[in-house]
């Protein structure tokens, strides 16, 4: 039966990743002859989030020409159903970066280099994440912008976001595993009405995977072009340079460049632009426009635990209700059904240390990688065959679920840095993942406490046992002792896929790259918006985080500029409008 079970799924995501190709082939022969013009007033790089969210308020509010180049390809109705977004994972629609080899972690993963996944897609990463919506803890906010604005304002932000650009639901459908780790939360002594630990709010549309891409007309977005260079001159950003089908093509901006590209693409454009450290620029040959500490400061929410929760019986989500033919008729016509599940149904935020502020975040996932028989899931990590086969191909006979912990606020740092000229060679990734051992002390501490959960009756009840298979390159060290847990972390080391920091935010160009209203220091007319100016991770998921700081752009930069009748509905527009084009930054 399981192999029965293994070869429908295999065939069944098979099928989908060629689907995959044929959308993603299809489409870049389709943008063959996008047109670009040759001047626009702004010039946004990546429809992600950010790059999303300041294009639609372009477009909606102002008057002001733009373009949006997007490396990637657009997406497909297909690609919405929440439950499938794994699939694109790994494919076309990913830049398939992984780190470089790790000292003190990955060490399951072949070459000891952990996978990271990043959308290649017009809405970015919000197309291939749990679309987990949180909000995180505002102190943060305020602390990075140096108290210039309030916890009230910043709340005012992500209200305003919510309300006009985000569609925020509550799971639609979710396994008994859901309610029970909430009760399990009670059980220890948790509160659950105040948002410690709760199902899933996610950004989620009638059912689908809502992003603000698709808010934004697809005649402002040139899709597979790929900006290789910011044009700067006399310190002022004036354009790029863009490839697109072997063609180099220069874009000039009358008012401004975003970079919006993420966070390790867009200090991989910088440094190719002459934007960064010294030393590494020098060693390329690539001429100096502007020394900051670009690339530095990544930080990663680094986490581990997988199916280490284990069930002799299916949950309600599980690989076979995607074969429901019933299961496809509730998703497209009611938007209803386990096609709508985002993979992560609760979150929970809990110190391991018994203080007020939370160290540690739970994500509840009512599937393990051990649940698709290693058709798709293991490949996605990179497992070695050894560790596969040893350890998560003989769960296959139990239903395997994870609750995954993850540290909020990581002090290990790492770097993101190009070793060539080649604007199509990946960056070189380095997250130092435990270099600092506070960071271990917590997951270690993090996984007892998902121990405790499984423990719990609320659990039990629901047919819930812990996984004691040793894990594989663990086994001389007694189950679950903290020299286990160490080695056991160290061997499976997860991310949850929110880097940040490496264009980070600051008041000085000695320790950050761009000042508290986005601007790159030493260089007019430029701006990142993204992940990567984030100085240290929020605590939660970050696309909330990454939406409301895009919003906080637009105010700050664009609608506070003092032309205010280049915005449309304004009565003298038509009349000053050519006058606010040749107004200078």
């Amino acid at each position: 039966m399981n192999n029965f079970l293994f070869l429908i799924i295999s065939v069944c995501v098979n099928s989908f990743t060629l689907f995959i190709f044929i959308v993603y082939y299809g489409n870049l022969f389709g943008s063959f002859n996008d047109k670009i013009n040759k001047k626009y007033d702004y010039i946004i790089v990546g429809s992600g989030t950010a790059g999303s969210l300041i294009a639609h308020r372009l477009a909606t509010e102002t008057n002001f020409t733009f373009i949006v180049l997007e490396a990637g390809g657009p997406g497909n109705l297909l690609f919405e159903i929440p439950v499938l977004g794994p699939l694109l994972h790994g494919s076309p629609y990913d830049w398939q970066y992984e780190t470089v080899p790790q000292d003190n972690a990955c060490l399951a993963m072949k070459n000891k280099k952990c996978r990271l996944i990043q959308g290649k897609i017009v809405g970015g990463s919000s197309k291939l994440n749990n679309m987990v919506h949180v909000r995180g803890n505002l102190s943060h906010y305020a602390s990075w912008f140096h108290h210039q604005h309030s916890e009230h304002y910043l709340k005012k932000q992500f209200e305003f976001v919510e309300k006009q650009f985000l569609h925020i639901d509550n799971v639609l459908y979710k396994s008994e595993l859901a309610n029970a780790i909430v009760s399990a939360a009670i059980e220890l002594g948790y509160e659950t009405n105040n948002g410690q630990f709760t199902t899933s709010r996610l950004s989620q549309y009638k059912g689908k995977r809502w992003s603000l891409s698709d808010k934004v007309d697809s005649k402002h977005v040139v899709t597979n072009a790929l900006v290789s260079k910011i044009l700067v001159k006399d310190n002022v950003a004036y354009g790029v340079k863009v490839l697109k089908f072997g063609k180099e093509i220069e874009v000039h901006a009358r008012k401004g460049v975003i970079v919006s590209a993420g966070t390790y693409n867009s200090p991989k454009l910088l440094q190719l632009s002459g934007i960064g450290p010294k030393s590494l620029l020098n060693f390329l040959n690539i001429p100096l426009v502007q020394e900051l500490p670009v690339g530095e400061h990544l930080q990663e929410h680094v986490a581990t635990g997988l199916d280490l929760l284990l069930f002799n019986t299916s949950l309600r989500v599980n690989a076979l209700n995607v074969l429901n033919l019933m299961n496809v008729y509730e998703y497209f016509i009611n938007g209803q059904g386990p096609f709508t599940s985002p993979g992560c149904e609760a979150v929970g935020f809990l110190s391991t240390k018994g203080g007020k502020e939370p160290d540690l975040q739970f994500m509840v996932l009512p599937v393990g990688i051990a649940s698709d028989g290693g058709s798709h899931l293991m490949k996605l990590l990179g497992l070695y065959d050894e560790v596969w086969d040893s350890y998560f191909a003989k769960l296959f006979d139990k239903h395997t679920a994870t609750i995954l912990p993850i540290v909020l606020h990581p002090k290990s740092k790492g770097k993101v840095y190009i070793n060539s000229r080649d604007p199509n060679a990946p960056p070189q990734i380095d997250p130092k993942y435990f270099e600092e051992k506070e960071d271990l002390d917590v997951l270690r501490n993090g996984v007892k406490k998902v121990l405790q959960f499984i423990n719990t009756q609320a659990i039990q009840d629901i047919g819930g046992f812990v996984n004691t298979l040793p894990f594989p390159g663990c086994e001389r060290y007694v189950l679950f002792s903290d020299d286990y847990l160490d080695c056991y972390i160290r061997h499976l080391t997860l991310t949850s896929y929110h880097p940040v920091g490496t264009c980070s935010m600051g008041i000085s160009a000695s320790n950050s790259v761009v000042d508290t209203s986005f601007r790159v220091h030493g260089v007019r007319s430029l701006y990142v918006v993204d992940g990567s100016v984030l100085p240290t991770l929020p605590s939660g998921n970050i696309n909330a985080a990454i939406a409301m700081m895009a919003n906080l752009f637009f105010n700050k930069i664009i609608k506070s500029r003092n032309c205010n009748a280049c915005y449309k509905g304004d009565i003298i527009y038509e009349y000053i409008y050519d006058i606010c084009l040749q107004e200078k930054m």
